[in-house]
């Protein structure tokens, strides 16, 4: 089916709620917040971080399964929406305003509670999109609505601190408690309206009649479908990449660079971009193929990467011009991997004869966090390697340099391995083609 422009808007809203919560938990709580506002060692917070997301990459397959064996006349996927909004509220209330001298414990305790209740409607949600049309190119249009509500709610996150604390309070320079706070009421305030507007606006799913996939041919998705086995083995990487240069970022802008008090600036700009540039990745991915334009993607976002070791520090425009770049490869690095995963589930039903979305979009959603939640790890571990502590500390010529080579030469060198794992992937257009003809050819065959 073609959705309408206004069914699409709606089924991306829950994506800007969602998203926009990232922007605290990657960019400000891990390697600022948790050390410099409620005492904790930097690398003891990028820890619990990890194992947090070790979790997510635990239950977003269980999450994914369990929705496909739903059944409900409200819509499966939407039942799962339904319970965990209120699940992961709750528990951002508890991450982004912990208590003076909050322990680790309490972090990891609200860090999995949130990331199971943001999974239930995440994973559910992700796989919505990718039932609601079979066209390959259709695929796109639906990928690069959702992933553009995603850079959407990064923009939202940056502004609402712009919005309210610069603008209506008055405070020049938001401290980093100030800003994730900000977020938590827009999170609040936003989910819930964009659930209801998606129900509102985009049909169910199909369900087809089939049999439910019993658990071993779910773990099985890994060794039998080989074109995702290759996709998500380079996902992983470039969403590792992607998550070092976040731990990274918020020192190299704060101190190695001297530039503070643009943080929200260069937040802004890369999103504003993101928004803006994204979607032109959907007519790019139509033309070239939705593998090549992901490893052109890459290679974008490893260049940008790389000027940013030799930016001079205190001077904010050449930073905001590389946020730019890597905006714009970011995303066609976030668009094409879940159209590509839809298709591969059809190359999957083909083999298997079961239709495995939900199962599919878990594992890359439980890709894209550890891969992120670990590269966080790395990259602070990185910096620990050149005497890095937390952001309380002056910053030697030795770990201003690590700085400098987390955020730049270290993911960059990282990207590497998507663009050659992808380059020949095997479903493009014209092999999409002819699996969606075999597949109508034994639905027709099918007795009714």
């Amino acid at each position: 089916m073609k959705l309408t422009t206004g069914q699409l808007l709606a089924y991306a809203a829950p994506t800007v709620a969602l998203q926009a919560m990232l922007v605290p938990l990657y960019n400000f709580l891990p390697p600022v917040y948790y050390s410099a506002e409620v005492g904790m060692v930097a690398l003891t917070v990028a820890s619990l971080f990890a194992v947090g997301r070790f979790w997510e990459a635990v239950i977003d397959p269980l999450v994914g399964a369990l929705s496909d064996r739903t059944r409900s006349r409200f819509g499966r996927r939407r039942i799962w929406m339904l319970a965990g909004a209120p699940i992961a509220l709750v528990a951002a209330w508890f991450l982004l305003l912990p208590p003076s001298g909050a322990s680790s414990f309490y972090l990891l305790f609200w860090l999995v509670t949130f990331y199971a209740g943001w999974t239930m409607v995440y994973v559910p949600h992700q796989t919505w999109g990718g039932e609601l049309s079979s066209d390959y190119a259709e695929r796109n249009r639906i990928a690069g609505f959702r992933e553009s509500g995603a850079f959407f709610g990064y923009l939202c996150a940056s502004a609402v601190g712009i919005f309210y604390w610069i603008w209506f309070k008055g405070v020049a320079f938001p401290s980093y408690a100030q800003i994730v706070q900000s977020v938590g009421v827009f999170f609040a305030v936003a989910l819930p309206i964009a659930i209801l507007w998606c129900f509102a606006r985009v049909p169910p799913a199909a369900e087809h009649e089939e049999r439910t996939p019993s658990w071993s041919e779910l773990i099985h998705i890994l060794t039998r479908n080989a074109p995702f086995r290759r996709l998500i083995g380079a996902y992983f990487i470039d969403r590792l990449a992607m998550g070092v240069y976040f731990g990274v970022q918020p020192v190299l802008i704060s101190q190695a660079l001297g530039l503070q008090q643009h943080v929200l600036t260069v937040a802004i700009v890369n999103t504003v971009a993101a928004v803006l540039l994204a979607p032109l990745w959907v007519p790019i991915a139509n033309r070239v193929g939705k593998h090549r334009a992901y490893c052109y993607a890459n290679v974008l976002t490893a260049v940008a990467y790389l000027i940013l070791f030799v930016v001079p520090a205190g001077v904010v425009l050449p930073v905001l011009l590389v946020n730019v770049l890597m905006a714009f490869g970011n995303g066609g690095t976030m668009i094409t991997p879940p159209s590509m995963t839809a298709d591969a589930v059809d190359s999957d039903e083909l083999q298997t004869g079961v239709a495995q979305m939900g199962g599919h979009m878990a594992f890359l959603a439980s890709v894209f966090k550890f891969g992120m939640g670990f590269g966080l790890f790395l990259g602070l571990g990185f910096l620990s390697l050149f005497g890095y502590v937390d952001m309380s500390q002056v910053l030697t010529p030795q770990v201003e340099q690590g700085v400098r080579l987390g955020a730049s030469f270290l993911p960059a060198f990282m990207l590497l391995l998507p663009v050659l794992l992808m380059w020949r992937y095997p479903i493009d257009g014209v092999r999409h083609e002819q699996i969606r003809a075999a597949l109508a050819a034994r639905r027709a065959r099918q007795p009714s």
